[in-house]
């Protein structure tokens, strides 16, 4: 490993005592369940993630497996601290100095060096990976940075997850075959990450508040409690690309939602606003829903298309088209004249 990538995992290193110690602040004598480092396809961001053994014993009744999910992990980790590391795996990413893997391994690393440091216990699980889903690197990080009991729970709380207490196997113990340990950890991941993605479906927004559970004035962290942890380091703006959503944050309340249908590195939102208007709407169709709109804005496009917006600030909500099909949809608080356009 070269000197650039020693320098990123001593900075890890630092970068995670650092969120231990805000831990320990925030959550007192609750033990820390579970830690881990998120990052991305192409590890070029970090964030934290943490639960302690109370949040997960109030949630496991009816999610099983979530003390393993870290994407459903949403208590504070420190993520402030994380925000120089996702700039240099950002440098390092468009560089020719660094692999994927190289990265991935700083991170891992760093993890071994805390746990054998005694910055978390014995019994916390260590996790690092990517919030798009596991691949081997993922897995493996999951029996290095854990002992036997902890790795084989962790394979078994994922398959029960997404496929219910018969897909358990007999003997989670890993030294009975790695590569069969590695692939349950793998199919496991895959499929409890894609959750979100199939939990949002027929979701509606409702103008001036947002979706169920995550609405205009409400706690920032109720974002993540929707629709999962956040690849952004923003402690303001928060990105869910793999779902279509944006959340931008003001005073720690949720300010403002976008649901995005035609975005580039956007999967299209699946829903519609309550009174049906989505993927396929026109614009002739959004006015006779909403009736004449506030403001109107029209005109031509870089590409030689068009554009229209049409705000309705009475109702907080607003609608972007493009190439006269709807793009995004924009939520906010119609009382608040700043979070209108």
């Amino acid at each position: 490993m070269t000197d650039i990538h020693d320098d990123l995992r001593r900075a890890t290193v630092d970068a995670i005592r650092k969120a231990r110690a805000d831990m320990g602040r925030e959550f007192g004598s609750d033990p820390i369940h579970g830690f881990a480092l998120c990052t991305d396809d192409n590890l070029m961001t970090l964030y934290s993630a943490a639960c302690t053994k109370s949040w997960v014993a109030e949630r496991e009744a009816e999610y099983q497996g979530i003390g393993s999910i870290y994407v459903e992990w949403n208590q504070s980790a420190g993520d402030r601290h994380f925000e120089s590391i996702s700039k240099t795996l950002a440098a390092l990413a468009e560089s020719d100095q660094s692999t994927s893997k190289q990265r991935f391994d700083c991170l891992r690393l760093a993890l071994e060096d805390c746990r054998a440091e005694g910055l978390f216990d014995s019994d916390t699980v260590l996790l690092c990976g990517n919030t798009d889903g596991v691949g081997e690197m993922e897995a493996e990080a999951v029996d290095r940075l854990n002992s036997t009991a902890i790795a084989g729970q962790v394979a078994g709380d994922l398959c029960v997850a997404e496929y219910g207490d018969d897909c358990v196997p007999a003997d989670r113990s890993p030294s009975q075959g790695t590569g069969s340990f590695l692939g349950k950890l793998m199919a496991g991941f895959q499929q409890a990450f894609r959750r979100d993605a199939n939990q949002l479906t027929s979701m509606e927004i409702v103008p001036g508040r947002g979706v169920e559970g995550c609405e205009i004035g409400f706690a920032r962290d109720a974002a993540r409690e929707v629709f999962g942890n956040t690849q952004s380091t923003s402690a303001n703006y928060f990105e869910f690309p793999h779902l279509g959503v944006d959340v931008q944050c003001r005073k720690k309340r949720i300010d403002a939602i976008y649901f995005f249908f035609r975005t580039k590195n956007y999967e299209p939102f699946n829903g519609n606003t309550r009174e049906g208007i989505g993927a396929r709407s026109t614009a002739k169709q959004v006015v006779r829903t909403y009736g004449t709109p506030d403001k109107q804005d029209q005109g031509p496009t870089s590409s030689g298309g068009t554009y229209e917006r049409l705000y309705y600030r009475r109702l907080g909500i607003e609608f972007n088209f493009r190439h006269n099909e709807l793009e995004d949809i924009r939520v906010y608080d119609a009382t608040d004249v700043e979070s209108g356009p």
